[in-house]
C-alpha cells in the first residue's frame, strides 16, 4: 500500500522482498513481480511516478501477471537480465527482465540524474551498443519511459544490459 509519493513499504520489507535502495521500492521484473513470486509490485510502491498513465500501465501488467500467476499459468524457468544505470542514470524499473517472458517490448523506466539537452538514451549489451533513443530534453525531476524491443536481445539474453544518457554536442 502506498498513498503520496513516496513509497511506503513496510509491509514489503516484512515479506522479505528486496527492496531498491535508489527508489525506495521492491526491486521488479518485466511483469512488476517481485523477488517474492506470487507477489506483484506496480504504481509508487516500485517507484515515484509522474504521471497517472503511467501508474495504469504497469498496473494493467502487473494486474494480468498476478491473474496468470493465479490461475496456474506454466513459465518455464527464462534466463535474468539485469538492468544496470550507466551514465546519467539514477535507477531503472524494472530492474531484471526475463526476455523469453517479453511478447514485443518491455517497458522501462527510469530518472536521469542532471539535466540534459539534446541526447540519445543508449542500450547497451557490455559488448556492443544495441539501441538508441533521441530525446531533445531530459531532466531529473520527469521519469523517462522507454519500450526495449524483444528482437534486439537475441536467442540468447545477455546477462545484463546498460541504460546510459550520452549528451549531443551542440
Amino acid at each position: 500500500l502506498s498513498v503520496g509519493l513516496i513509497p511506503e513499504n513496510e509491509l514489503t520489507r516484512a515479506a522479505g522482498i528486496e527492496i531498491d535502495p535508489r527508489t525506495n521500492g521492491a526491486v521488479v521484473f518485466e511483469n512488476m513481480e517481485t523477488s517474492l513470486p506470487g507477489v506483484f509490485a506496480c504504481g509508487n510502491v516500485a517507484h515515484v511516478h509522474d504521471l497517472v498513465d503511467f501508474v495504469t500501465a504497469e498496473s494493467t501488467r502487473a494486474g494480468k501477471a498476478a491473474a496468470e500467476f493465479a490461475l496456474g499459468t506454466p513459465v518455464e524457468n527464462a534466463a535474468i537480465t539485469a538492468l544496470k544505470n550507466g551514465n546519467g542514470v539514477t535507477y531503472t524499473v524494472p530492474q531484471h527482465i526475463r526476455p523469453q517472458r517479453i511478447a514485443k517490448a518491455a517497458d522501462v523506466f527510469f530518472r536521469v540524474n542532471r539535466i540534459c539537452g539534446k541526447s540519445e538514451i543508449t542500450v547497451s549489451d557490455g559488448e556492443r551498443e544495441i539501441c538508441a533513443f533521441p530525446r531533445d530534453h531530459l531532466a531529473p525531476g520527469e521519469m523517462e519511459h522507454i519500450l526495449l524491443p524483444r528482437k534486439l536481445l537475441g536467442n540468447t539474453p545477455p546477462a545484463q544490459l546498460t541504460i546510459s544518457i550520452r549528451e549531443k554536442q551542440a
